[in-house]
């Protein structure tokens, strides 16, 4: 089959595909990434590189999915889905972090008193907008991520009615290679420091010096930066029976080499984040859907529970290892047993019910998968 035959996609998207074996795998990347950076304790590939791979593969994951709640909903149920999907958890946990900071931590009580209007973009989840809001309100600590995510949900559904205007056979290919562009140009054009005026102002009201550290956190971790990880994700639904006939032993070392060489290939590339790891991540990607379902139990629920283990995992590695530096044995385990219990709740009694709850709302009216007719 060549690629120009592909016109029709599969009708299912239940989660049968161990998609929820690839969330376990990112958030356990990013988990141990963190564990690493506030524990102290090395953990090799995943300590210094760990974020960056499982964001990128939640990136991806989410490039796969949305592409098509957007062309089997209207607009409105689409948008539904998606805020009864992530605003209701974030901001309990959000909410609930904060108003615990400001009864415990009088030097934070005095922050909010006098920023509070910033703390309305962390509700919003435009917190990466303001240099404010993601410096001292973003108090999940992975609040960035979330706002690129809000802006792929809303270019997603204009890439979707373009590409049923135009009727392009291969427009999604189109749009990776144009946005990898893009993010190589923006990347490159943000080390000359051109692309500072967008925060300088910022840091110089707030009174901070807008360092190289800075510029990357607010600049190159930015939706321009990223969008092709997410479109990535489009492609491989797109041409998915396609690509399910790659064979293994070209997948799995090209995966191995371009991932566990993630440090390496990104200074010889200059570029954070760098194009080879989506061509790795996507590798893997493709691995898990030729695999028939995997029944681990653990993973699957590590997968099902992962956007709550994402909010939740890094407060507590800050509050065990940072402010109580309880780094023996006992305090590992104090982080697994609380972020998994805290996860877990948090799943069950606000996720998992605002989901069902927010299906009330949606019309029964489906669109097919014109795009036209969805969005």
């Amino acid at each position: 089959m060549k690629l120009s035959d592909i016109t029709q996609r599969l009708p299912s998207v239940e989660h049968d595909n161990n998609i929820d074996i690839l969330r376990a795998m990112a958030i356990l990347s990013v988990a141990l990434h963190h564990f690493s950076v506030y524990s102290g304790i090395q953990v090799p590939l995943f300590g210094p590189d760990g974020g960056g791979i499982g964001v990128q593969l939640f990136f991806l994951i989410s490039g796969y999915l949305i592409i098509q709640s957007a062309e089997r909903n209207t607009l409105g149920d689409y948008a539904k889905a998606r805020f009864f999907r992530i605003f209701p958890v974030y901001w309990v946990t959000l909410v609930g972090i904060l108003l615990l900071e400001v009864a415990l931590v009088p030097g934070f009580r005095q922050i909010v008193a006098n920023d509070y209007p910033h703390f309305l973009f962390n509700l919003l989840n435009l917190q990466q907008l303001s240099l404010r809001s993601i410096l001292f309100f973003d108090r999940v600590h992975v609040g960035w991520t979330l706002t690129v995510e809000l802006f792929w949900y809303v270019i997603v559904v204009v890439l979707a009615l373009l590409a049923h205007r135009l009727r392009w056979r291969h427009f999604w290919l189109g749009v990776l290679v144009l946005s990898t562009l893009m993010s190589v140009a923006w990347i490159n054009t943000a080390k000359t420091g051109l692309l500072d005026i967008l925060y300088l102002g910022q840091a110089q009201q707030a009174g901070i010096e807008f360092t190289p550290a800075l510029r990357h956190a607010l600049i190159n971790s930015s939706i321009v930066s990223y969008l092709y990880f997410f479109v990535m994700g489009t492609v491989i639904y797109r041409y998915e029976p396609v690509l399910r006939r790659i064979s293994s032993s070209v997948l799995w070392p090209v995966a191995l080499v371009l991932l566990l060489m993630w440090a390496k290939w990104q200074a010889v590339m200059d570029l954070a984040p760098q194009p080879l790891s989506a061509v790795g991540l996507a590798c893997v990607f493709i691995l898990s859907l030729r695999l028939p379902p995997l029944q681990d139990t653990l993973s699957r629920y590590i997968g099902k529970i992962s956007y709550s283990l994402y909010l939740v995992h890094a407060k507590v590695m800050v509050v065990v290892y940072t402010q109580l530096h309880w780094s023996s044995a006992a305090g590992h385990l104090t982080v697994i047993i609380v972020t998994f219990l805290l996860a877990t709740l948090l799943y069950y009694v606000v996720e998992q019910p605002m989901i069902e709850y927010g299906k009330r709302f949606r019309s029964t009216r489906r669109s097919g998968t014109a795009a036209a007719a969805a969005i």
